[in-house]
């Protein structure tokens, strides 16, 4: 349907959701968050046996809508429209779900794909955390990215907010193919037939959910932890990226550097 930024259809036994605001480069809206998760819900009903989440543009997600984010995300975000919830809801979908990543995946977009199980890339596709930047953090990457890289590549990748090209993402277990980008899409859906064609719901539905469990996320801490971080400081942070200006963090600092007793406190 033409408007809708989140797009839904069947490849035989495969469900196939499409991010599609290529506009603003596939960015986390509140309007994407609900199509999401209701794409979810639709292959749920359907009884489908795996799904595959794509993008229609030049990158498969910007991050998070900074509009949303400034607009209650970081506080008190409605369950139907907060990011972490979704990604919760992709986590744990008891068919696999596969991400097909081409272009840009940034903040919550290398999220998305951490949430999802298996990630096909396309060879231009990249990853970046970026949120300290914005004085924001990436909370479900917290939780997520260290169980995928380790904790120290974690470390590394959320506080430099570097880029990782594709090859490097193979190389470090970030995703699990690369190919041409004209290629991934069928790739996903190739990979997703080969997975369930031969596999009864049960077991795999069993597989996914010990896997989860012998790693387990505190998704409470996930939903809670935007709170942890201090309001003027993402509110500088969100307001200096909408303004095209360098944040001004100085005066954080000296207010810590003035407060000792408060160091090293959440």
């Amino acid at each position: 349907m033409k408007g809708n930024k989140v797009l839904y259809e069947r490849h035989a036994e495969i469900a196939v959701v499409t991010l599609n605001d290529p506009d603003r480069r596939n960015a986390l809206s509140r309007e994407i968050v609900r199509g999401l998760t209701g794409a979810l819900n639709t292959a749920s009903r359907e009884g489908v046996r795996a799904v595959v989440i794509a993008a229609a543009g030049s990158a498969f997600c910007a991050g998070a809508n900074i509009d949303d984010l400034r607009d209650g995300w970081m506080e008190c975000p409605d369950p139907d429209e907060d990011p972490a919830v979704m990604f919760k809801r992709i986590a744990g979908f008891d068919r696999p779900v596969i991400a097909a990543v081409h272009g840009a995946a940034l903040g919550g977009g290398m999220e998305l794909s951490l949430a999802c199980d298996l990630v096909v890339a396309g060879a231009s596709a990249w990853f970046s955390m970026p949120e300290l930047g914005h004085g924001v953090i990436p909370n479900t990457g917290l939780a997520l990215l260290a169980r995928v890289v380790g904790i120290r590549r974690a470390f590394e990748l959320i506080l430099t907010r570097r880029r990782v090209s594709a090859d490097e993402a193979l190389d470090i277990g970030l995703v699990n193919r690369v190919l041409p980008a004209d290629e991934v899409l069928d790739d996903a859906l190739s990979l997703a037939e080969q997975i369930v064609e031969a596999v009864p719901p049960g077991a795999l539905k069993a597989a996914k959910c010990n896997l989860h469990a012998h790693v387990a996320t505190d998704w409470h801490r996930v939903l809670r932890s935007p709170l942890d971080v201090p309001k003027q400081e993402w509110q500088e942070g969100l307001t200096a990226f909408t303004q095209k200006r360098a944040p001004d963090y100085a005066r954080f600092w000296a207010e810590v550097k003035a407060n000792p007793d408060q160091r090293g406190q959440p």
